[in-house]
């Protein structure tokens, strides 16, 4: 195979080589240019395969350049690599039709740089590749993101979490990954100060954060020995500074520690944090509620802007209508959306359901709130069951479990 690679970083040409290698293919024939010069005067030259990072065309549009490379190499696979430190929606858009009516393969955004290569390494085989949700002898990730800001993600994620603690069969582990906007520490009225992920950050950026470290930067709630609690930073300035490859190596441990773990993220996909874990995670919860504003404006615009550019379907997500109310018809609602329909959570009597505490005391604890709790209470079923590997893959639907007797509620309120 002659492969011609053309990309602006010093030393790539060593990591798609080392990808290659490892499937066994032959690297030794991968023709590299750091400049679009030298890349035009190449293409020459007959290739069987032509990747080609865009960073190379930061000052060009993409139909200036595009049709130049099938021009000049009408028999070749052409792989587009998208540059991640500029993004624009719209060039992201011309970019993906111009390749389409070109033949060219483009590569989804979001991931690490080892998964970037591994994808790049594929589409130069002509291979498929989606990013592996992680080993699945290990613990399930379940994201929980809202369609816009306050439709309840945190709600779901923290009630979830408190019903699969309940149990007493499962090692559960929350993490508040919305990293601009942590509620959860307040919410609970989690008052050891001096644990949080901002404790972790010089491992996760050396990638040896280990089980115990984890564990060590968690809280347990209440007497609820099997739910552990990473807290976001009160630093929010600092969101910006987790990386693709912390957030993969904090998913990673935790999912060699905890046979759950549920993760709160932001509804915007301009953070790693939410970015990465969509993508990575075995199971993702899209919270909305049913009004406009919610599951069609805010959720189709950012799937249209950025979700599909990181190879997401609508078909991955399961749809969770929070605070619906007995004549919403959220089967419809994920019909119209193209997702299967994970669960309705009616909200709580009284409008307790606008948040999920409740003067410290979560919505799943409350008297009165029933039919909350055995909503709840069904999503935690489900990942009884696919933690415990009965139903590996299957659809969310409602289901039901045993609830948690009125002694370890009032344990779990009183301490």
């Amino acid at each position: 195979m002659k492969l011609l690679f053309a990309h602006p970083q010093a030393g790539a040409a060593d990591l798609l080589g080392s990808q290659l290698s490892r499937s066994g293919s032959d690297s030794d024939g991968i023709v590299t240019v750091q400049h679009r010069d030298r890349l035009f005067a190449r293409l020459e030259e007959p290739f069987d395969v032509v990747a080609v990072h865009t960073g190379l065309f930061y000052d060009s549009y993409p139909w200036d350049w595009m049709p130049e490379i099938r021009r000049k190499q009408p028999q070749a696979r052409v792989v587009v690599a998208p540059d991640e430190a500029v993004y624009d929606s719209f060039m992201l858009e011309a970019l993906t039709r111009l390749a389409e009516t070109l033949g060219f393969a483009v590569l989804p955004l979001g991931g690490t740089e080892q998964e970037t290569f591994e994808a790049l390494a594929a589409s130069v085989e002509g291979r498929s590749f989606r990013m592996s949700a992680g080993d699945k002898r290990s613990g399930i990730v379940v994201a929980v993101w809202p369609a816009s800001s306050k439709d309840g993600a945190t709600t779901v994620a923290v009630n979830t979490a408190l019903a699969l603690a309940s149990a007493n069969r499962l090692r559960v582990g929350l993490i508040d990954a919305n990293l601009r906007n942590p509620e959860i520490r307040s919410q609970l009225n989690l008052t050891e100060t001096d644990r949080s992920q901002f404790k972790l950050r010089p491992k996760l950026q050396t990638h040896t954060l280990q089980p115990e470290d984890l564990l060590d930067s968690c809280i347990t709630y209440r007497k609820m020995n099997g739910l552990h609690i990473l807290t976001g930073s009160p630093r929010r300035d600092t969101a910006l500074d987790m990386t693709p490859e912390m957030m993969a190596h904090l998913l990673q441990t935790a999912r060699s520690v905890f046979d759950v773990t549920l993760v709160d993220l932001n509804a915007y996909p301009d953070n790693a944090a939410t970015v990465c874990t969509v993508r990575g995670a075995d199971i993702r919860w899209l919270v909305a509620q049913n009004n406009y504003a919610s599951y069609r404006t805010s959720w189709r615009e950012w799937f249209d802007c950025y979700w599909k550019y990181c190879g997401l379907t609508p078909s991955d997500v399961s749809l969770i209508l929070n605070r619906a109310s007995s004549d919403d018809k959220p089967e419809r609602i994920a019909d119209a959306l193209h997702m299967s329909f994970g669960a309705s959570i009616p909200n709580a009597p009284g409008g307790l359901g606008m948040k999920a505490v409740h003067e410290g005391v979560p919505l799943y604890l409350m008297p009165k709130a029933e039919p909350f709790t055995e909503a709840i209470d069904g999503l935690a079923a489900l990942l009884t069951k696919r933690a415990e590997g009965d139903v590996q893959g299957a659809e969310l639907a409602p289901g039901r479990r045993h609830k948690p007797g009125w002694i370890s509620r009032l344990s779990a309120l009183f301490g």
